[in-house]
């Protein structure tokens, strides 16, 4: 007989997590266009809801990779995309998270029910130490048998001595960062009881904090599933290497989203 699944923790907002992350950002113009099968999971590709809710227009992306020590639903690992800013009809233009996946299924199904965040499930397999660069992380399909990554990050330190430097989202919003992301409503796939559906549209503020954070770099070159289909970048058009912001003990605070009237 095989076992039964234990049921999903829930654990409504607010949240409060601890953490680790590795945030590159690059610039994405609006003329280039939004490739489709890297902005979203194949779930989230399928729904003309999802994916047409609002006009990309580009501008700051983020790429974001996370270890968290303490949630309200226990430890796990993270990767982030951030890929611009997107209209919201009646309430301007704001960054969205289009992409996401996460360690383990209890933080999948309340990042989807409590936020809109559309996380899936995926492998994370690491060469090195995570909390030292460098290394490297490759996410596989959550499959076991399926053991071609469908993304690689290398993470080293800079050749030259930078000092560190205290991190916060109160400081950074007034230099252009976001401090808050807007989500349309997400579709339901398989299994219902983990990546579940959505009606609203949800406004999500999120506190960062880091008291250590120094600069790394970020190298996103694609190995490719087969010989020959290495690439030299992640995304169209940006370079290999980017410089990127290592958090040291961060917390994150995300609280109650609200509700737009779209």
């Amino acid at each position: 007989m095989v076992a039964e699944a234990p049921p999903i923790k829930l654990s409504p907002p607010p949240w409060t997590c601890h953490y680790t992350a590795y945030v590159g950002s690059f610039y994405v113009s609006p003329n280039s266009g939004l490739p489709r099968d890297l902005a979203y999971d194949p779930h989230e590709a399928s729904s003309d809801r999802f994916t047409e809710a609002g006009t990309w227009k580009g501008g700051l992306a983020m790429i974001q990779l996370l270890r968290y020590t303490s949630t309200p639903v226990g430890p796990y690992d993270e990767l982030v995309l951030l890929p611009g800013n997107f209209d919201v009809p009646g309430h301007g233009s704001h960054t969205r998270i289009t992409r996401i996946y996460v360690s383990q299924r209890d933080t999948t199904y309340n990042g989807r029910k409590n936020w809109n965040i559309p996380k899936h499930i995926a492998r994370f397999k690491y060469t090195g130490d995570f909390g030292a660069p460098p290394f490297t992380v490759q996410l596989f399909p959550e499959d076991p048998s399926d053991d071609n990554p469908f993304f690689t990050a290398s993470l080293k330190p800079l050749s030259f001595w930078t000092p560190s430097f205290p991190f916060s989202s109160r400081v950074t919003k007034w230099v252009g960062l976001p401090d808050s992301f807007v989500q349309p409503p997400l579709p339901e796939g398989e299994p219902k009881n983990i990546i579940c559906g959505t009606d609203d549209w949800y406004k999500c503020q999120g506190m960062i904090y880091s008291p250590k954070a120094k600069l790394v770099w970020m190298d996103l070159k694609q190995p490719g599933k087969k010989p020959g289909e290495a690439r030299e970048n992640w995304w169209p058009g940006i370079r290999r290497w980017h410089i990127g912001i290592w958090l040291q003990n961060a917390q994150l605070d995300l609280g109650e989203p609200e509700v737009l009237k779209i």
